[in-house]
């Protein structure tokens, strides 16, 4: 029994370091994750009512090899609201998470942030709407204020950019597809006090307003899910006051691109698939004429991604490494994305298929990443353009 007493000490002693440790470690490990929880994503998918069968249906109207040659093969083009409304309400969770409010690329100094590049990319765009300035000289009725369309306004990123680069002196009307995306805008908008902004759910193709409605629009790819651009041109020509302006960033493929070279054609047709999208087919010159055959004439264009316009950073290196300026599109962020979704499904904490949507986000990722290689595509072929006075 004496012998036993040293023991019992030695085992008290170690029960109150244990409980002590653990003591520790709990709030340490609630600090850690307090950290840390911002930015792991959170994928409820309430408004997809089947996300597995969603993406697997998705999936299975991709263009296959055989008939990326020739775009009207697509069969998506029969059904485009549907495909572009499905598209984003899959990958809005993630690009929130990955990508911000904003979901488009922008051009990029060295060393800049790159969510400073995205508000300095839609600084630009709100200068080149012809709204006059100075900007305290604006009207502060509503009734009176320019009016200013958002073509495709997905979460409202831009919208909220705009509307305070005017101080809330222009009228914001966003049309979108997607419900999901108004319901978001309009909550993003309420959080950061944005006003004078409102909306409407619809096909970009058929606006529900009546003609020279807006002094100005702006598009930040949003017209790259169009299946005939000609046809979206006419209605946003329709829409615009004579002597307004549309500023409109388009997805071209360049000059580089060769419709004979297999690997080419190959890479725009997992672009098209893996982005709901279509610019298959779609040469700068193609669109360039489409704009002229719907009236507009055009001030400006340039591809706002290359050395000469002053971009140090391609858009496809958003994908590439650190240099571009986000974890969550390096190969490395990728993989862990991906791994967190997959045990999140096999826990039961994340709804069955997102791992797969990630895994399609990855093929996306991919895809932009040799199309940069390659030089073949940018999205980012901005066009400042004018409806001339009658």
């Amino acid at each position: 029994r004496i012998r036993a007493l040293p023991d019992l000490l030695a085992n008290l002693v170690m029960l109150c370091l244990s409980t002590l440790l653990y003591a520790a470690l709990i709030p340490a490990g609630i600090y850690a994750f307090s950290v840390v929880y911002p930015y792991l994503p959170v994928f409820s998918y309430s408004h997809v009512s089947d996300l597995d069968n969603t993406i697997k249906k998705f999936e299975g109207e991709f263009v296959d090899e055989k008939s990326a040659k020739d775009a009207a093969s697509d069969k998506r083009r029969e059904q485009y609201t549907k495909t572009t409304s499905t598209f984003y309400n899959l990958i809005t969770d993630f690009y929130e998470y990955g990508w911000g409010h904003s979901f488009h690329f922008a051009p990029r100094y060295e060393g800049e942030d790159f969510h400073a590049s995205i508000r300095r990319y839609e600084h630009y765009v709100a200068s080149q709407l012809g709204i006059k300035t100075p900007w305290n000289a604006l009207p502060t009725d509503e009734e009176k204020m320019p009016r200013v369309l958002d073509v495709g306004c997905g979460i409202g990123g831009p919208m909220r950019t705009v509307a305070k680069f005017f101080k809330y002196r222009v009228r914001i009307t966003g049309v979108n597809i997607t419900a999901e995306h108004i319901v978001r805008a309009k909550r993003y908008n309420a959080r950061e006090g944005v006003k004078n902004c409102d909306f409407i759910q619809g096909d970009f193709n058929k606006i529900p307003v009546d003609d020279a409605t807006f002094d100005a629009i702006y598009d930040f790819e949003a017209t790259l899910h169009s299946t005939d651009t000609l046809t979206t041109f006419k209605e946003l020509y329709r829409v615009l006051k004579p002597g307004g302006r549309i500023v409109s960033a388009q997805y071209t493929l360049l000059d580089a691109y060769d419709e004979k070279n297999e690997e080419h054609v190959d890479i725009i047709r997992r672009v098209d698939n893996t982005n709901g999208c279509y610019c298959a087919g779609r040469k700068t010159a193609v669109t360039t004429k489409a704009l002229k055959d719907a009236g507009f004439k055009i001030l400006s264009y340039e591809d706002v991604f290359s050395k000469e316009a002053g971009s140090d950073i391609k858009f496809s290196e958003v994908f590439e490494g650190m240099r571009g300026g986000r974890f969550t599109g390096t190969k490395f962020g990728l993989m862990v994305t991906y791994a967190f979704c997959y045990i999140g499904e096999t826990l039961r904490i994340l709804p069955r298929g997102t791992a797969e949507v990630q895994s399609m986000l990855m093929g996306a990722a991919e895809s932009f990443k040799q199309a940069g290689r390659e030089k073949i595509l940018t999205p980012g072929m901005l066009y400042v353009l004018e409806k001339p006075k009658a």
